[in-house]
């Protein structure tokens, strides 16, 4: 307690400006690579856990007396609650800037006219493949790819900006150009797909075996270098020199966890983002379940000052410390401990991340 107070009095101020909504870890698909997803039969147990639809909407209300300003919906798959239109209608009337990610598979009548109303400013859609048989290799159903289709057309025409992702592993590799080709006919030209830098293990719970679907990590690198060049081009021309465009990103990644810098985590979290999950806890980070706090029980304000508290963070592994390819690496304490279990763990996925990545810089 008394070294993690010393860090307090040199930490600057926070404030809670961005926050996360988690109604539910359920969802409908059965993705391979999914961070949070348990399995079915725990889904009545979690069920009884998560917050009511006035729970939720006098959380939003907290939130936005302590100073959030932007709020993200999501779940699992938020609309797989019965009572979705209650739980958005009572929470967009605080007035946040506000964002709703799904996968668009249970889009019905009645929660598009509760959007119509009160539409989002940012839609999150994440498409899983192009057809039919992807769907089915990736969530488990392949009638999914056309319910997402049909609820993404329907999302598309509300006010809202909108936002196409893609989560890539081995069985939708191939896909990709056919995802974007996709949105595209469907959608228009403007609208691009962005996909996950990275396959993390499944945390808080999650049952789903990343090891076995993720790309390597040097395809995951060149596909997501493909894509940046291509947006690049899209929007400055073709005259781009893509072997020097390739070294400036593949140049330092990340700044995280410097010294110089007072944070929880190194990073937003804890500062001015956070996660009410749905069970009503306060994380700092949607991936580090490990340190909470009770929204619910005490509070969100009370839960977000006393927060920092519960933090307990240790040293840096020395061999990271140490490691020539370090101004490569892309690991924080969530990322590591997804990985190994150990918050200072040293995770091999990461670290051939980070030599492939001076390789390219050094080319």
């Amino acid at each position: 307690m008394d070294e993690c107070v010393r860090v307090l009095d040199h930490m600057p101020e926070r404030n809670p400006t961005d926050g996360t909504f988690e109604l539910t870890i359920r969802c409908n698909l059965h993705c391979k690579m999914c961070l949070f997803r348990h399995d079915d039969s725990e889904n009545a147990e979690i069920m009884a856990k998560e917050l009511t639809a006035a729970q939720w909407i006098d959380m939003a209300r907290q939130v936005a007396e302590a100073g959030t300003l932007s709020l993200l919906i999501t779940g699992g798959e938020p609309m797989l609650r019965p009572d979705f239109c209650e739980i958005w209608e009572g929470i967009y009337k605080q007035g946040f800037v506000i964002t709703l990610y799904t996968n668009a598979t249970l889009v019905t009548p009645k929660i598009m006219e509760t959007l119509r109303k009160y539409p989002p400013h940012r839609i999150g859609i994440t498409f899983y493949g192009s057809n039919p048989e992807t769907y089915e290799r990736v969530t488990g159903s392949a009638k999914a790819f056309e319910l997402a289709l049909q609820g993404a057309r329907e999302l598309i025409t509300l006010p809202s900006k909108m936002v196409f992702r893609m989560t890539i592993i081995r069985d939708n590799a191939n896909d990709v150009h056919e995802i974007e080709e996709m949105v595209h006919r469907e959608f228009g030209e403007d609208h691009l797909v962005s996909f996950a830098f990275r396959i993390h293990q499944p945390v808080r719970g999650g049952c789903a075996d990343a090891v076995s679907c993720r790309l390597p990590p040097s395809e995951y690198i060149d596909l997501l270098f493909r894509n940046t060049i291509r947006e690049i081009k899209n929007d400055f021309g073709d005259f781009i020199d893509e072997d020097r465009l390739l070294l400036r990103v593949s140049q330092k990644t990340s700044d995280r966890e410097s010294p110089s810098v007072y944070s929880l985590f190194g990073c937003h979290a804890g500062m001015d983002s956070y996660t009410v999950s749905y069970s009503g806890k306060l994380l700092g980070c949607q991936l580090l379940g490990m340190f909470s706090t009770d929204a619910v029980k005490d509070g969100f304000l009370s839960a977000w000052e006393e927060y920092p508290y519960c933090v307990s963070l240790p040293d840096r592994n020395p061999q990271c410390l140490m490691c020539e390819n370090r101004e490569y690496c892309n690991t924080c304490y969530a990322s590591r401990y997804a990985e190994t279990g150990d918050l200072s763990g040293v995770p091999e996925y990461a670290c051939a991340e980070a030599r492939y990545l001076k390789s390219l810089a050094d080319y």
